[in-house]
């Protein structure tokens, strides 16, 4: 086969292009086939609609492609001379390689953390810093480029064999093609719609599977044809929030003596992490602390779990706040108390957008990133000898907080040969070729040694405070920004699911002159600035700025927490734990499942004995917002 199809000055006729992109919609067919899962052909209804569905939206991920192509062709005929042909063929190869490429992209997105790509996925994206963040092997990126070169392989020859037999061809009758794909098209469109108003989950849970899935519903429809109609009310809605953060103005009362803050977030640092042997300085640490062994984030992504420490809010208050670049009460406190800041993280102070608002405020000379160049474990470590310096050389005359962000327990996981205590483990954690059914013991493994090594960090700190001095004149914080899951229930990693593993974290709050505690029962991080601020001389109860309450009063209970992500809130309690979306978006995946994150069986009852604290939750969502939902 020749390169002279490509190569051709003269573009190809109507004909060959049309029968190209047949072409290309068949092997997308193929591709999209691998969105789908074995029991989708458990019965037969789900079966076709899981056909009809395949073949539908594969030429429909197609039409982005051929609008491209045809407006391609409509300019280039009038480019007479100028290789027409050769531009016409490297146009409709990147365009249907492309298609290619982001299924594969949101494939491996779903398959990793059980969402497609999103707004979270486009923030990382195009935030600086984000691609950073997810800390690829560079095994990963080749592998990745690899396979991103094979699609653009195939379609080239794909091309050129289509361009070279076009005439050899019978003609194809595109009118009956196009009726095939309508009748398709609307036939799942209607077997979706009843499913929905009969709650026929088989084909309801398979939809999530495609990505930017259109759900169509007809439910008086339904009930007037006399299916039985699940009933409404499992949605959220939020209006955009206009703040009224704090709801009233603070009354402060300066300590004589402010107490410095020392803040240590951990990425995706799991509650049993916390464990004598996995991080033996943390632990005895937290013998003389609060340690609180049923605490949750408040999201399953670093976004709503830093977010939600320091605004003490659910996670939805993130976008307001990131539009109106509103830092949070805790931080404006600190500020009017003349604290001095050393702030240091190990990835980037932009992504997530940080920057905007937890340190909205903050002078460009107290933010400290390191990302890139060194491994994670180096920078944690680069990052805590900066540290240390800033509370060596601060003004002592002056209270000072200081926040370290580690990211040895991001994935890939990394730690020093010294840091080693769990064995064998994968040298090389490539998230294309991983087999993780198979190697999630070694991949966990990994990640026991990276929490390790951010122990040993944690050592050098709590060693400083008591060598100084200083330790009974500082609160100290230990959290995680979310939890990480090894497979327990189904998934590896995080901002997929609402179950312990993902959301739960260790908690640690040292407060000089409190005795020591064990709280047994659950805390989130939303409790965080209740507590610290009347530390701070903050006399205004918690509800006036957060949703949380103070962990140090002995009357403190919490009967659910609540994370969120970019589309909905779990409700997450000691029975059951239950998701509300608050936008469309989250509407198309509602879980339910006990305390110990099984599945329920009867799931209206559940929903029904969480009503009240659904209403509260609601109420919440609009606390402080002036526009109501």
């Amino acid at each position: 086969m020749t390169l002279s199809p490509l190569f051709s000055a003269a573009l190809p006729s109507i004909r060959q292009q049309n029968k190209y992109l047949l072409w290309s919609g068949l092997l997308l067919v193929l591709h999209v086939t691998a969105f789908g899962a074995g029991a989708q052909f458990a019965d037969l209804k789900t079966a076709l609609w899981t056909v009809a569905t395949t073949i539908s939206y594969a030429f429909i991920y197609l039409l982005p492609a051929v609008v491209l192509i045809a407006l391609g062709r409509t300019v280039l005929s009038r480019l007479a001379g100028q290789a027409a042909g050769f531009s016409l063929a490297l146009l409709a190869i990147t365009a249907t390689s492309l298609t290619h490429v982001l299924l594969f992209a949101d494939r491996t997105i779903y398959a990793m953390y059980g969402f497609h790509i999103n707004g979270f996925v486009l923030d990382l994206v195009k935030t600086p810093g984000g691609i950073d963040s997810l800390g690829a092997s560079r095994s990963t990126e080749l592998t990745a480029a690899a396979i991103i070169l094979a699609f653009f392989v195939v379609q080239a020859v794909l091309y050129m064999w289509v361009m070279r037999r076009a005439g050899a061809a019978r003609a194809i009758r595109w009118r009956w093609l196009v009726a095939i794909l309508l009748f398709l098209t609307l036939g799942e469109r209607v077997a979706y719609g009843f499913s929905h108003g009969a709650n026929f989950q088989p084909i309801l849970f398979a939809a999530e599977r495609y990505p930017l899935y259109l759900p169509m519903t007809f439910r008086k429809l339904s009930a007037s044809l006399g299916v039985n109609v699940a009933s409404e009310g499992d949605e959220i809605r939020a209006r955009k929030i206009n703040l009224s953060y704090p709801l009233q103005p603070l009354d402060i009362k300066p300590p004589a003596k402010p107490l410095n803050v020392v803040w240590l977030v951990a990425e995706s640092l799991r509650f049993d992490m916390l464990d004598p042997k996995i991080m033996p300085a943390l632990w005895q640490f937290s013998e003389h602390s609060l340690r609180m062994e049923r605490h949750y984030s408040g999201g399953n992504m670093t976004q709503m779990g830093v977010f939600s420490m320091f605004y003490g809010l659910y996670g939805n208050y993130w976008f307001p706040m990131l539009s109106a670049r509103r830092a949070p009460v805790l931080m404006d406190v600190m500020q009017q108390q003349n604290y001095q800041f050393g702030l240091y993280t190990s990835q980037r102070f932009t992504y997530p957008a940080f920057d905007k608002t937890v340190f909205a405020n903050m002078a460009p000379e107290d933010l400290h990133e390191r990302a890139g160049g060194d491994v994670a474990w180096r920078r944690d470590q680069l990052n805590i000898d900066d540290m240390l310096r800033f509370v060596d050389q601060r003004d002592k005359g002056r209270p000072f907080m200081t926040y370290m962000f580690f990211e040895s327990t991001h994935a890939n996981y990394y730690f020093p040969d010294d840091a080693v205590i769990a064995r064998p483990y994968i040298d090389d954690l490539n998230y294309l070729t991983a087999d993780f059914a198979k190697e999630i013991g070694q991949i966990k493994n990994r990640y026991i040694n990276a929490a390790h090594h951010v122990d040993s960090q944690i050592a050098r700190v709590l060693e400083h405070l008591r060598s100084t001095g200083l330790l009974d004149q500082t609160i100290v914080i230990v959290l995680g920004d979310h939890g990480e899951e090894f497979m327990e229930r189904g998934r590896w990693g995080h901002s997929a699911e609402f179950n312990r593993y993902q959301t739960s974290t260790p908690g640690v709050i040292y407060v000089p002159g409190q005795a020591p505690r064990v709280m047994t029962g659950i805390s989130s991080h939303l409790d965080i600035p209740a507590t610290l601020l009347p530390l701070l001389g903050v006399m205004n109860p918690p509800e006036d700025y957060s949703l949380g309450g103070n962990l140090l009063d002995p009357n403190f209970h919490r009967p659910y927490a609540v994370a969120a992500d970019w589309n909905r809130i779990a409700y997450l309690g000691e029975r059951y734990k239950i998701t509300i979306p608050y936008n469309a978006t989250g509407s198309l995946r509602n879980e339910v499942t006990d305390g110990d994150d099984n599945a329920v069986v009867d799931i209206a009852a559940a929903k029904q004995a969480i009503g009240q604290e659904r209403a509260e939750i609601m109420t919440h969502l609009a606390r402080f917002s002036k526009a109501k939902y």
